[in-house]
This record gives structure tokens, sequence and C-alpha cells, in this order.
């Protein structure tokens, strides 16, 4: 027996033709929007086979049970605490396990940005619950948008739903940055290293002093640092005393100089030519803006 919805408790939402024609035309969301969305409990018996694929990608969530998916030929295992993002054109197929069925969340979404989102999760994912995961709070905003979409298709809430999606997607495909609001900073080195950087905005610290603080090699340190955050340490944090830079040169009568000493620069010249290098203007010209 295999069954494609009809399960008891199940919540399942798909957006009509219509709505979303708009929707793709708009500057709010047109370019990343979802499609269909629901959460199958218990789903025994659930099959889906796709052999041409569909238009959108699928974001399958499993946090119960198990299931597999088929992709490419491959059988692929999606156990309990685990999500798969699907890319959208992709044949494909999947059901849940015959004696422990999962209990799945899923998202059908498209737009310019989903391709991009879909690129790097073809191998399954560990969500796994722990006192830092934030599991309720992703939920919750599932339960957001499901609540929403019962009040049907009108345009704020469409919209509404749509500026949701992008912060949905993020809590998987951005894990360790939509946790770290709960993760202890000892747990990882990226983000211990940028708070070690914020308390020594005052400092003038190199390299090797950065990667001490992490724990790691110089070596290690600067290419994990650099993966994650997309540039080096230093420029990165630079990057941060000039943030620093512009919310004394907002909040506070400081000259140029004063600022510049503040942040560990003993040249104002050199402070306002880093300055420039990354907000594309002087010190002088943002305090004038």
């Amino acid at each position: 027996m295999k069954k494609k919805d009809g399960f008891p408790g199940q919540q399942s939402y798909v957006i009509p033709e219509r709505v979303l024609d708009g929707v793709r035309c708009s500057p709010l969301c047109g370019d990343l929007y979802l499609t269909d969305i629901g959460f199958y409990p218990q789903a025994l018996h659930h099959y889906r086979e796709r052999p041409q694929g569909v238009a959108q990608t699928i974001l399958l969530y499993n946090v119960e049970g198990g299931g597999e998916i088929v992709l490419n030929d491959r059988r692929i295992p999606l156990p309990a605490h685990h999500f798969f993002i699907i890319p959208e054109g992709t044949p494909h197929a999947y059901a849940a396990d015959k004696s422990r069925p999962w209990s799945l969340y899923w998202i059908h979404f498209s737009g310019r940005k989903a391709a991009c989102l879909a690129r790097p999760f073809l191998v399954p994912v560990s969500v796994e619950r722990s006192s830092h995961s934030r599991v309720r709070d992703r939920l919750q905003l599932f339960n957001e948008v499901f609540y929403n979409l019962r009040q049907g298709f009108g345009t704020e809430l469409v919209e509404y739903v749509n500026l949701l999606l992008p912060h949905l997607l993020a809590s998987f495909t951005h894990l360790v940055q939509f946790r770290a609001v709960n993760e202890p900073l000892k747990d990882d080195p990226v983000s211990r290293s940028i708070h070690f950087m914020l308390e020594q905005l005052n400092e003038q610290i190199g390299l090797p002093e950065l990667a001490a603080a992490a724990g790691l090699s110089v070596s290690h340190y600067s290419r994990l640092f650099a993966a994650r955050m997309g540039k080096g340490p230093i420029a990165y944090f630079i990057q941060l005393k000039m943030q620093e830079a512009c919310r004394l040169l907002d909040q506070q009568n400081l000259s140029v100089a004063e600022i510049a000493g503040r942040l560990g620069f003993d040249d104002q010249f050199y402070f306002s030519r880093q300055f420039r290098k990354v907000m594309d203007m002087s010190p002088t010209a943002y305090r004038r803006r």
C-alpha cells in the first residue's frame, strides 16, 4: 500500500497558481517563495515518486521514525532528526519506513535563490536535539507558516509567509548561526574567536594571537575562519573595528584621531585608509552624511 497523503493529523497547504503568479513578480519575495508546505505525522505507507523531478526545490525534515530517499539511483536513509534537500528537476522517490514510519515536515520552494540553497545539501544533515539546538524554535516557525496559511491566501498573509521562509530555511542551511544564540562559545572556535575580537577592539592583535585564542594552529584557524566567514581573520577583525568606529562617529563627539586611538591605531591616516576600504568613504564623510 502506498499513500501520497491522507494521514491522521496531517497539515498541508498548496499555494494556488494564480497567487504564485503575483508572488513571482513581487519585489519582496519573488527571489525565494513557498509553493507547498506540510507535516505528515507517523506517515505509514507514505510514498512519492517523481521520475522527472519537479519544478521546485524540496526540503524534507524527519523528526521521528525513519524513511529513505532514492536520488539518481542512490538509496539514502533519512533517520530521525535529519534533513535533506532535493534540487529542482532531479528525478527522485522517497518513502517512510514500513515499521517505524517517519513524521515528516516538507517544503517546496522556488525562486532565484532556491538552487543556491540546495547545492550544498545532497547528503542527509543531522539536526540532532540538544539543549542548544533550537528545535522548538524551528518547529514554531513551521507552525507560524501553517497558522497564517490556514487563514487563506490573502496578499498580506502570503507576503508574510514568504518573508518568514528565508528564516525557516536558514535554520537548516546555517545551523551554526541559528544555534549560536544558545551555543556555548567553547564549542565553536570561530564564534569564540569573534567574541575575543570584540573584546579586543582597542588592541592591535596579529594572526598568531587570534589562532591561540581559538585554540587552533594558524593554518587550520585561517582556513576554518575564511571558509565560515568569507574573509580572513585579520580582515574580519578590521571590519569589526570599523563597525565600532561607525558607532563612535554616530554617537560621540570624538575626533577622528581620538577614535583611531581608541581602536588601537597609532596612525590616524592609516586608520582612515582602513575605514575607507571597509565603508567606501572617509570617517569625515561618514560623519557628515
